[in-house]
């Protein structure tokens, strides 16, 4: 999702948010985000742009870098004081109002990685997401309106998860037709409220942490929903990416994409060679 060179950076650690799947923030990094100062940051980019002038891309791999939306307004504002106008990738939620989108687009914000999860709100509620799917669509639009692509992620296993709640999914991922999209089944990590209540409810079907990945060291899933076994979730998620990135509109909007943004059009057509193979398995 980021240009290739990329350099990786944290300006913060720590997730307030209370998502039962999500691993860093209930294992290492904890609740409280800890941020470091916005001059310190910026002085980070500055020496980037010196001495690592290959570099087209500052993936910032904050847990969740827009919790402070004035602070992203602050840094965006002092970003663009020193002339310097570098591309960035950040991780987000898709609570960021347009004029933090705006800001931090005019001083290099190129794409937001944001985990929407899942189309059925019930199914946010029970993952405590702390959101709701009206959001998505108001966020979609105000980022488009910004010029900032997004990356959306997508899951299937979460509790309450249903065939009919998977369909609400794909509407959504489609409806929102993000620059790109990942598709995953739930991966329920020890030390998770997740873990916990798949051990609890009798739903995780192995300790055996080999299984945690499949054969071909891709994402498995490692419990049963009622109605939904492990394979039939991964086996979604397989058929979810075909479904979204093997549709002709889309195809054509990467097309476009490639003649009118030339920054882009390496990323695209290396993605689509490495990417397509696995598609089409």
């Amino acid at each position: 999702i980021a240009l290739h060179p990329q350099v990786t950076i944290v300006t913060g650690r720590g997730c307030p948010y209370k998502c039962t799947f999500c691993l860093w923030p209930q294992t290492i990094t904890g609740s409280h985000y800890r941020l470091r100062s916005i001059a310190n940051v910026v002085e980070e980019f500055e020496f980037i742009a010196d001495e690592l002038p290959q570099v087209n891309d500052i993936f910032i791999e904050d847990d969740t870098f827009t919790v402070d939306q004035e602070r992203c307004i602050s840094f965006a504002k002092e970003l663009l004081q020193t002339g310097r106008k570098q591309c960035f990738t950040a991780n987000s939620r898709a609570n960021v109002t347009y004029e933090t989108l705006e800001w931090l687009n005019k001083a290099g914000l190129r794409l937001l990685c944001v985990g929407f999860e899942s189309g059925d709100q019930e199914v946010l509620n029970a993952m405590r997401k702390g959101i709701r799917v009206e959001q998505f669509y108001r966020f979609r639009e105000d980022a488009q309106r910004a010029g900032v692509l997004i990356h959306g992620c997508f899951m299937a296993g979460n509790q309450g998860e249903t065939r009919e709640s998977l369909a609400k999914t794909m509407k959504l991922a489609k409806q929102l037709n993000p620059d790109t999209a990942q598709f995953y089944p739930l991966m329920v990590y020890p030390g998770t409220e997740a873990y916990a209540l798949a051990q609890s409810n009798g739903s995780l079907i192995t300790r055996d942490y080999q299984e945690w990945l499949s054969a071909d060291g891709y994402h498995n899933t490692v419990i049963n929903q009622p109605g939904l076994a492990a394979s039939e979730l991964v086996s979604w998620c397989d058929q979810a990416r075909r479904s979204f990135y093997l549709r002709p509109n889309y195809i054509l909007s990467k097309a476009w994409q490639i003649a009118t943004q030339p920054r882009e059009a390496e990323r695209i057509i290396r993605s689509a060679r490495t990417f397509s193979k696995h598609l089409l398995t």
